[in-house]
């Protein structure tokens, strides 16, 4: 009986809980955006680059909670499949990606790094989707690019493109990387940015890594 009850209890968080978390918390989420107003700049030179290159989108861990709604409320063409470390968060998020029709998720471990670089050059290069990427997670620290994504846009050519948002008014909670949430009512500012890309691969991964931690910070600032 009491294996049968860890079974239950371990079922009901793996697959319950997590559903019933996603559909309350996706129509909230909805709910909440729609009151608010939108000013999204570069989106069509980002388009017109995912129509017909090996894209990766690339953004802070922090600004992880509406980048689903804002990629289906924008650009909802395309297949975006995002790198998701298998941690207990990752569940959650995997769960939130994937109730999107335009997502899915690469499941990855958080401490396997060399598995995990093989696993984005491979599906980066297959060019079936665009790759979604935020380069200090899964644990941080926050706001520093790792080395994985410097050393997948050498190896793939692929165009990176940093995207982030910025709201005039939002939450910030006490998570390792100060998650962002608008408030009602406010005014959100996203920003698709000037793709980087490294097509003659003669930078070391540190020029690289540093080119791309750059970019990333100027759209936050």
């Amino acid at each position: 009986m009491k294996k049968y009850l860890t079974s239950l209890k371990h079922f009901i968080q793996k697959n319950i809980l997590p559903f019933l978390a996603v559909r309350i918390g996706k129509g909230l989420m909805r709910l909440l955006l729609f009151t608010c107003r939108w000013d999204v700049s570069g989106l069509e030179h980002f388009k017109k680059i995912a129509e017909r290159e090996r894209c990766i989108l690339m953004l802070w861990h922090n600004r992880l909670a509406i980048t689903p709604f804002i990629l289906y409320k924008f650009a909802p063409q395309f297949i975006y499949a995002a790198f998701v470390s298998n941690s207990r968060d990752g569940e959650l998020i995997s769960a939130i990606v994937e109730s999107y029709k335009f997502g899915k998720t690469i499941r990855v471990p958080h401490n396997a790094r060399a598995e995990a670089l093989r696993e984005l050059i491979r599906h980066v290069k297959a060019q079936q989707d665009i790759v979604v990427i935020t380069p200090d997670g899964p644990r941080g620290p926050r706001y520093e690019v790792k080395p994985g994504v410097a050393m997948a846009a050498l190896e793939t050519s692929a165009y990176v493109v940093p995207l982030s948002w910025e709201a005039d008014r939002s939450w910030t909670f006490n998570t390792w990387d100060k998650l962002q949430l608008p408030k009602p009512f406010s005014k959100i500012k996203v920003s698709f940015e000037n793709p980087v890309q490294f097509s003659d691969n003669i930078l070391s991964t540190e020029q690289a890594q540093a080119i791309l931690q750059t970019s990333l910070v100027r759209v936050v600032n």
